[in-house]
């Protein structure tokens, strides 16, 4: 579970920027942890509060100085530990964001072939086109 968790807070760290939307809740978190709730992500704040509950200061550190926004680990970087979790799964390193071999890992771990598929075919990067339903009395 907390695989999952870190997994998820990398891809979402990865996509969301500081200037998230800030929801009821964001705000709330932010202001639970004392932070400028402008200066971080909803993902960078959860971070932080697993890493102050888990007392791990150095993971603390890592979001609070904003180096988990480094650009290492993106599709077409290569770093040596992209690199070893790559070389696990049979792929090549530069085709992968860091959250993508991640997601894999865990998936083939749980035995889930399909959703390993899903990420490592590309099929995860596709635009999802939602068609808006007719409300009743709208638009039918």
């Amino acid at each position: 579970m907390k695989r999952m968790i870190i997994a998820a807070t990398l891809a979402l760290t990865a996509t969301a920027g500081a200037a998230s939307a800030q929801t009821p809740g964001h705000a709330q978190l932010a202001e639970f942890l004392n932070l400028n709730g402008a200066e971080f992500s909803t993902a960078e704040l959860t971070a932080i509060d697993d890493a102050r509950r888990d007392n791990n200061r150095s993971n603390e550190i890592y979001f609070l100085n904003h180096n988990n926004r480094d650009t290492a680990g993106g599709v077409g970087d290569v770093t040596p530990g992209k690199a070893q979790i790559a070389a696990q799964l049979g792929v090549d390193p530069a085709k992968y964001s860091l959250a993508e071999l991640i997601e894999a890992t865990d998936e083939l771990r749980d035995d889930n072939r399909q959703n390993a598929t899903f990420v490592l075919n590309g099929t995860s990067r596709d635009a999802v086109n939602v068609v808006p339903t007719p409300d009743r009395g709208r638009d039918s």
